[in-house]
């Protein structure tokens, strides 16, 4: 049996606007457990414990011409922003390499993943730049559309929180979110530059006017030293540096989980240098 890990993925960028995303790596985890039984009729899915259809593990599996028994285990809510389909993708996608004893390739891996995840309508761009941060840790700049990494920042440290409000995620209107997109591609820039606080804002202004978020979780965050933005398409929002105070404050919007900046890799896997491009 073969198992893999990946991470949660928070937003600094959203990539839907101009296909520059960035993002970083959540310690809330997604393993998955694959073992081969070639004898089966149909592949079978556990989710946390419950049996369950996964066309994903149908059509990734079917490429490789195997059955499988796969256990998935996550701490990372669905629906939420916070590339819960990339990081079960990146575990998936390493746990069937290692039993198929192939060279484990982050640049295979994460191309893979953007494929299967266009391929299956799953995102909208690939989800690259969550995709990158979920195996690779760290903060990543990406170019989704060529499905390489600008900049891999592994400095960051410290706590992140997450806002999981009662609210249901909004529906994408692409149109919305391409109108008047100067406040993304600032964003960008000052993400490139390490300004991380203001690139949170700044994409956050646009997202949460384009998919109809309140600003209120983000204007209240504001007061104090935190990088703070909309995670993803919503509904989440995250934030990290000194979150301290802004834990019991966030608490009046909905559920808020505590957890931190990760910055290792989730899984040794080779990292080659074609993975990384210039702006």
């Amino acid at each position: 049996m073969a198992k893999a890990k990946a991470y949660a993925a928070g937003t600094i960028v959203n990539a839907l606007a101009t296909c520059y995303g960035s993002a970083f790596a959540l310690n809330l985890i997604t393993n998955v457990k694959l073992r081969f039984e070639d004898d089966l009729k149909e592949n079978i899915v556990y989710e946390n414990g419950e049996i369950a259809k996964n066309p994903v593990v149908d059509r990734i599996l079917i490429t490789a011409n195997r059955k499988a028994v796969v256990e998935i285990e996550s701490e990372i809510p669905r629906q939420s922003g916070l590339g819960s389909s990339s990081a079960f993708m990146n575990a998936f996608i390493t746990a069937l390499f290692k039993e198929l004893n192939e060279e484990l390739n982050a640049h295979t891996i994460l191309t893979t993943n953007a494929r299967v995840s266009l391929e299956m309508g799953i995102s909208y761009t690939g989800a690259f730049d969550d995709a990158s941060a979920s195996l690779l840790g760290g903060i990543v700049i990406t170019n989704n559309s060529k499905m390489r990494i600008l900049k891999w920042d592994r400095k960051n440290q410290g706590e992140a929180l997450i806002l999981i409000p009662p609210w249901q995620r909004n529906e994408v209107l692409m149109n919305e979110i391409k109108k008047d997109v100067e406040m993304v591609e600032m964003a960008i820039r000052e993400a490139l530059d390490g300004k991380y606080k203001d690139a949170m804002l700044h994409n956050s202004l646009h997202y949460c006017s384009a998919l109809k978020y309140p600003l209120e979780p983000l204007n209240v965050a504001l007061r104090f030293d935190v990088a703070v933005g909309l995670s993803g398409n919503g509904p989440c929002y995250v934030a990290f540096g000194n979150v301290d105070e802004l834990f019991e404050i966030w608490q009046e919007f909905g559920e808020v989980v505590k957890t931190r900046l990760v910055n290792e890799v989730a899984e040794d896997v080779a990292i080659p240098d074609y993975l990384f491009t210039d702006f």
